[in-house]
């Protein structure tokens, strides 16, 4: 199910989302402050970043995720959510509506790529492969 910006601010939901640029380093389970670093540092921390995921196709959308820098996969992606602006929503990656609106098949979506907004403090540059161990099993 989207999630809404009107029934976010309607409601008084407690969802808030990241924007352009933005990360939050998570400091406990419902908090978090946000990085003032110029690049994401691989320190074992948990982090929620505004980004873009790059369908197979080719297309660009903005999204919100979490990466979990304790180990090289990096991404959570079941924290994947895609803003579609005519929508006025979110979208998690798994919503088969998302697909619809987008007008393409999951077989032309996926696998995607990723690639936050502040860039990761690492030797490889992104954009990243939705896992990491997978594609460099290839």
């Amino acid at each position: 199910m989207p999630l809404r910006l009107k029934e976010i601010e309607q409601y008084g939901v407690p969802i808030s989302f990241e924007h352009k640029g933005e990360v939050t380093v998570r400091t406990g389970p419902c908090s978090g402050s946000p990085l003032q670093a110029d690049k994401i540092p691989l320190d074992g921390r948990h982090y929620v970043c505004a980004g873009t995921i790059i369908l197979k196709n080719g297309t660009r959308l903005q999204a919100n995720f979490e990466i979990n820098t304790h180990t090289f996969d990096f991404l959570e992606r079941d924290s994947v959510k895609i803003y579609i602006d005519k929508e006025k929503a979110w979208y998690y990656m798994k919503e088969d509506e998302l697909y619809e609106i987008l007008g393409v098949s999951k077989e032309d979506a996926l696998p995607y790529t990723w690639l936050p907004d502040k860039p990761l403090n690492y030797s490889e540059q992104g954009p990243y492969p939705m896992n990491w161990y997978e594609a460099n099993e290839e």
